[in-house]
């Protein structure tokens, strides 16, 4: 059998059935790793500076004057000057989420009656704790908010 072109038992080649086989596994293998990559990606957070969520550059610390209050729609927040010290106070009352509004001595919650310090103190109503903050940093004489990294306020009772 010279001439022959059957190949010997250990020289046999991948039969069809083997091949569907190794081709359906490596589909799902490559299916299941592009739905993890994609499913990393989507969950991931982006935020662009001024949008919610990320960094905010309020202004330079010259154009701040000491017991200044900044109103920020976009971030959510209040800028607040006392003295050196820089406080960005969340909008949101920690009672049950209203917004709270700037009044002469502080800030109040219409919906319940709350009421808090400049500072963000707790001075009267049903609120559990003091305004919650976002990190504040100054970077080259620019006033930076970063509303991505939230603290609560003290518990407070009053």
């Amino acid at each position: 059998m010279r001439g022959s072109t059957e190949k010997a038992p250990d020289q046999r080649g991948i039969n069809r059935r083997e091949f569907l086989y190794y081709g359906t596994l490596s589909s799902f293998g490559v299916l299941i790793a592009g739905s993890g990559v994609a499913s990393v990606i989507y969950v991931v957070p982006r935020y662009e500076v001024g949008q919610f969520g990320g960094k905010f550059v309020v202004g330079k610390v010259v154009d701040l004057a000491d017991g200044s209050v900044t109103p920020d729609r976009e971030g959510k927040f209040f800028l607040v000057r006392l003295g050196d010290e820089f406080k960005a106070l969340y909008q949101v009352c920690t009672h049950l989420n209203c917004l709270v509004r700037e009044t002469e001595d502080g800030f109040s919650c219409p919906c319940h009656g709350a009421r808090f310090a400049k500072d963000g103190r707790l001075l009267a109503g049903p609120p559990p704790r003091d305004m919650d903050e976002f990190a504040v940093e100054v970077v080259e004489g620019m006033v930076v908010v970063d509303t991505g990294r939230r603290t609560k306020g003290e518990k407070r009772s009053v």
